[in-house]
C-alpha cells in the first residue's frame, strides 16, 4: 500500500456534520462514458458519472424473458458512488485513466492538490475489487472527512407479494452480530379489516452508531450484493424505501425496493503521500456453499433462522441427490422418503398411541358423564385410567414435534435456494415459485390456481380422516389439528411449490404407514392392562437387583 496515514479521529467526530445525500449530478457534467469488464459469471458496467459500477449483469442467471438478472436495476446512483468529497452534489464526473481486460481505473481532481483514483478489478466469479487511492501533490497535510458510498438498489426478482417480503439489507457489526431489515419495515402497520393504524412507516433505517460494521449486504430472494471494507470497518449503514415506476409491468403495481448507503471513515494524507482504501464487492447468487467459502460469516445472509443447521443439512442432501438423479423435483421426493424412513419408528409409536387412546375412549366417556360436575375428580380419574392402561394422551403429537424443525428447515432453505430457480417438475415450471396453471377473475383480481398446495391440503385431510380418533375424549390438540389443512393451505398457497411438494409426499407416506398400522392386531383393554402390569413387574425386579 502507498505510504500515508489514516485519520485517528474519534467515531463521534467522524459522524459529526451533514453528509451529502442528493442524487443531483454536479453542473456541467461531461457526457457519460462506459467501460465493461466481463468474465464467464458477470458483466460489470462502469460509468464516468460517479466513477463506479452502474450495473452488474449475472450471465448464468436469467429472468423469465431469458435476459441476465441485473443487480442495481433502476438504481438512482452507481454502486460505490462516492459522496462527500466535492460539495453537495451526488454524482461527479470522472475520467478513464486506464483500462485492461480485467481492470479499469477512473479518476478526478478533488482540489487543493488532491487526486482520487479508483481502480476496479475482476477478482474471479462474482467478485469485484476496488482500490481507492487519494494522492496529495500539494505541500501541506490534507484531511478528508467521512463520506458516503451508494450501494445501489435492490428490488424483487419477481413482482408478487410473497417475494417482495424477502427484499432488504443487513450488516455484521464489529461485535459479530448479524442484523437484518426487510422492506415491510418501511410500511405503516394497520389492523386488518378495521384499518386503524398501529404505527406509521419508517422513513429510514440505520445501524447503531456505536457499532462499526465489518460488511454490509443488500438482497432479495435469490441474489445479494455484499460490500466488504477490507482495511477498516465502516461507520454506519442506512436504507430507505424507493418506488421504481420505470420498471412497472403492464397492469401491475409500481414495484418498490430498497436503496442503501454506507458511511466510511475519512482519512488524512501527508504532503507527497498517498492513502489507499480497499473494498471488495460480491454481486451474485445467495448460494450457501459459495458464501461459506467467502468467510467472515457471510453465509449469514442466507437467513436460515433458528434451525439453520437443519436447513444447511437439507440443502446439502438435496444437492447430493440431485447430482445423481439430475432432477430437483425427484431429489425432493427422494429426500422426503429418506426423512420419512428416519421418522418411521416414532410415527409408528404415535399411531399405536392413538389406537390405545381409541381403546380407552369408552372408559373416558363414562368418567366424563359420571363426574361432569366434579372437575377435580374427573381429572383424577382420567389420569388414573391413562396410568392403568399405559396411555399418553399427547403421544400422537410427538412425531409432529419432530417434523416441526424439519418443516421449518425446509421452509427457510427453500426461501432462498437458488438451485430450485427455473427447475421444472411434472406440471411445475419453477420449483422456487407457486405452480400457477391459470387465473380466475374474481372481483377485479386474477386469483391464481395453484394445484400443489391444494393437493397438499387434500392429503393432509385424508391423513387425518384415516387416523384413529378417540371418540368422546375432549382433547384440545385434536380440535386444533382439524384446522391444520386450512392453515397449511393458507401458509403455502403463494409460496414455493417445492415446499408443497415436500409436504404432499410426506402426507402420502404417512397415509401408507397409517394403513399398515391399521392392519396390525387390534389392541384390547385386557392386553393394555397386562402390558402395563408386565412393565411394572419388570421395573420392580430391576429395582431389587440394584445393590
Amino acid at each position: 500500500m502507498p505510504s500515508g496515514s489514516s485519520t485517528d479521529l474519534s467515531q463521534q467526530t467522524l459522524l459529526a456534520g451533514p453528509l451529502p445525500s442528493s442524487e443531483q449530478p454536479e453542473p456541467n457534467l461531461p457526457p457519460e462514458q462506459k467501460v465493461v469488464l466481463e468474465n464467464e459469471f458477470i458483466r460489470a458496467e462502469f460509468s464516468t458519472h460517479g466513477g463506479a459500477i452502474r450495473r452488474v449483469s449475472l450471465l448464468k442467471h436469467t429472468t423469465t424473458e431469458e435476459q441476465p438478472v441485473v443487480i442495481n436495476l433502476g438504481g438512482p446512483a452507481p454502486i460505490l458512488n462516492l459522496k462527500g468529497w466535492g460539495g453537495v452534489y451526488g454524482i461527479h464526473g470522472y475520467q478513464i485513466l486506464s483500462q485492461s481486460a480485467d481492470s479499469v481505473t477512473l479518476g478526478r481532481e478533488l482540489g487543493s492538490g488532491l487526486q482520487l483514483q479508483r481502480t476496479y478489478t475482476l477478482k474471479g466469479d462474482y467478485t469485484i475489487g476496488l482500490e481507492q487511492t487519494v494522492t496529495n501533490t500539494g505541500g501541506g497535510l490534507q484531511v478528508l472527512g467521512p463520506y458516503l458510498l451508494d450501494l445501489g438498489s435492490q428490488i424483487p426478482t419477481y413482482q408478487h407479494g410473497a417475494e417482495r417480503a424477502l427484499v432488504g439489507f443487513s450488516w455484521q457489526d464489529s461485535q459479530g452480530g448479524y442484523h437484518t431489515h426487510k422492506i415491510h419495515e418501511f410500511d405503516p402497520a394497520m389492523i386488518p379489516l378495521i384499518g386503524i393504524q398501529l404505527w406509521s412507516g419508517k422513513d429510514v433505517i440505520r445501524s447503531k452508531p456505536e457499532h462499526t460494521l465489518n460488511w454490509v449486504a443488500m438482497k432479495n430472494q435469490f441474489f445479494v450484493l455484499i460490500v466488504d471494507p477490507l482495511d477498516q470497518p465502516a461507520v454506519q449503514m442506512q436504507g430507505t424505501r424507493r418506488l421504481f415506476p420505470e420498471l412497472r409491468e403492464k397492469n401491475q403495481a409500481i414495484p418498490d425496493g430498497v436503496v442503501t448507503q454506507l458511511t466510511v471513515p475519512g482519512l488524512q494524507v501527508d504532503p507527497g503521500a498517498s492513502v489507499t482504501q480497499r473494498f471488495e464487492v460480491y454481486a451474485g447468487p445467495r448460494e450457501n456453499s459459495r458464501l461459506i467459502a467467502m468467510g467472515e460469516d457471510k453465509a449469514a445472509v442466507m437467513e436460515f433462522g433458528m434451525f439453520s443447521w437443519v436447513s444447511r443439512f437439507l440443502l446439502w442432501s438435496m444437492n447430493l441427490i440431485h447430482d445423481v438423479v439430475q432432477s430437483y423435483g425427484w431429489a425432493i421426493v427422494i429426500l422426503t422418503i429418506f426423512l420419512k424412513a428416519i421418522l418411521w419408528t416414532p410415527q409408528g409409536m404415535a399411531n399405536r398411541s392413538m389406537k390405545r387412546m381409541a381403546a380407552v375412549a369408552p372408559l373416558i366417556k363414562e368418567i366424563q358423564e359420571k363426574y361432569k360436575d366434579k372437575p377435580e375428580k374427573l381429572n383424577e380419574e382420567m389420569i388414573k385410567v391413562y396410568k392403568d392402561y399405559g396411555v399418553n394422551p399427547v403421544g400422537g403429537c410427538f412425531p409432529l414435534l419432530l417434523q416441526f424443525p424439519i418443516f421449518l428447515g425446509f421452509y427457510s432453505m427453500l426461501q432462498t435456494a437458488i438451485e430450485l430457480r427455473h427447475q421444472s417438475f411434472l406440471w411445475i415450471t419453477d420449483l422456487s415459485q407457486p405452480d400457477t396453471i391459470f387465473h380466475i377473475p374474481f372481483f377485479g383480481y386474477d386469483f391464481p390456481v395453484n394445484p400443489m398446495p391444494l393437493i397438499m391440503a387434500a392429503t393432509m385431510y385424508w391423513s387425518m380422516s384415516v387416523t384413529p380418533q378417540p371418540a368422546g375424549v375432549d382433547n384440545p390438540m385434536i380440535k386444533i389439528m382439524k384446522f391444520m389443512p386450512i392453515l397449511f393451505l393458507l401458509f403455502c398457497y403463494n409460496f414455493s411449490s417445492a415446499l408443497s411438494l415436500y409436504w404432499t409426499v410426506q402426507n402420502l407416506l404417512s397415509i401408507v404407514q397409517l394403513y399398515v398400522n391399521l392392519r396390525l392386531k387390534e389392541i384390547t383393554l385386557d392386553d393394555m392392562k397386562a402390558e402395563v402390569a408386565a412393565k411394572r413387574l419388570k421395573a420392580k425386579a430391576l429395582k431389587k437387583k440394584k445393590p
